[in-house]
């Protein structure tokens, strides 16, 4: 069957601008790292998804909103972000670990250490 990555495959593309300061909400939710390492990239492509999905303001993004409450992203809008930085990581993260996530914080994070292997 695939990952749900595979499933909405090249549909999903950032739309987003680069002048929304999605950079620096992404960057004050995680310890940096080199610049435009491909964790950063995915960490990126996952701020970008959440702020797209939940209509979230950029400068509003804090680590502790919840994902389900504060950020209200259900079952198909966490699969549109889970999919989006699996993209940009080339790599798929467990269902039993997406389980795990409450937070924007712990999403930001996973995706960041999926960038990192």
């Amino acid at each position: 069957m695939g990952t749900i990555a595979d499933l909405f495959g090249d549909q999903l593309r950032a739309t987003v601008g680069a002048d929304d300061g999605a950079d620096g909400a992404a960057g004050e939710l995680a310890p940096a790292s080199s610049p435009g390492s491909k964790a950063d990239l995915v960490e990126e492509a996952a701020m970008e998804a959440v702020l797209e999905e939940s209509g979230l303001e950029p400068g509003s993004a804090r680590a502790e909103l919840t994902l389900r409450g504060d950020l209200d992203l259900d079952d198909l809008g966490l699969c549109a972000v889970v999919a989006r930085f699996e993209r940009a990581a080339g790599a798929r993260c467990p269902d039993a670990e997406i389980e795990q996530w409450r937070t924007l914080g712990d999403l930001l994070s996973a995706a960041r250490a999926l960038g990192g292997k």
